[in-house]
């Protein structure tokens, strides 16, 4: 699903088992099955719906956002906090048992400005944390460690990555797979 830049195009996948404007690859191992004529229309809208609730679809109007998103994907950030941040990642040994959402209420407990947060990117912990006793005792016990990208990162990519956190902060998804899915049903039929 690498050519996904529109909610149409994941329709096309379901629908025709390839995007828009490009055909099928040559044999493959596994082809994405054609449902065209197998679905109904409700069945399609449940199957997008899913799909844009639990992928990076949606609003990125800013430049700086979708450069943010960009970097998160890049750098692996969603294999620990999830699709777009937003959690559902169990992290054993942790206080809660999970890693951090960045739209969380946790979130505030860890990270109070962007300048702290910029150390969780750079250095994978905060100055705060590294002084506390009981918060370094509690990050030495965690399987998924929060990775250092000091180095690895450019201060724009940070900068971007940042404006992103923030962009997931301040857009809750709650319904949008919904509103989503019906954009697509809309450009599918």
């Amino acid at each position: 699903m690498m050519y996904n830049d529109a909610p149409s195009d994941v329709a096309a996948w379901i629908l025709d088992g390839h995007p828009p404007g490009r055909k099928r690859s040559g044999p493959a191992l596994l082809s994405m099955p054609s449902y065209r004529g197998r679905i109904s229309r409700q069945e399609l809208a449940n199957l997008l719906a899913y799909v844009f609730t639990v992928q990076q679809y949606g609003g990125l109007n800013d430049s700086a956002v979708r450069r943010g998103r960009d970097v998160a994907l890049r750098a692996g950030c969603f294999g620990c906090h999830g699709n777009e941040g937003r959690g559902l990642v169990r992290d054993p040994g942790s206080l809660k048992g999970y890693v951090p959402p960045w739209d969380g209420v946790d979130f505030s407990d860890l990270v109070h400005d962007q300048a702290e947060l910029r150390q969780w990117i750079l250095d994978g912990t905060s100055d705060r944390f590294r002084r506390n006793p009981l918060a370094r005792a509690v990050l030495s016990r965690e399987v998924i460690k929060m990775p250092a990208f000091k180095g690895r990162l450019s201060e724009k990519d940070v900068d971007a990555l940042i404006a992103y956190i923030g962009w997931v902060r301040d857009h809750p998804r709650a319904g949008e797979g919904r509103r989503v899915a019906g954009q697509a049903l809309n450009v599918a039929n």
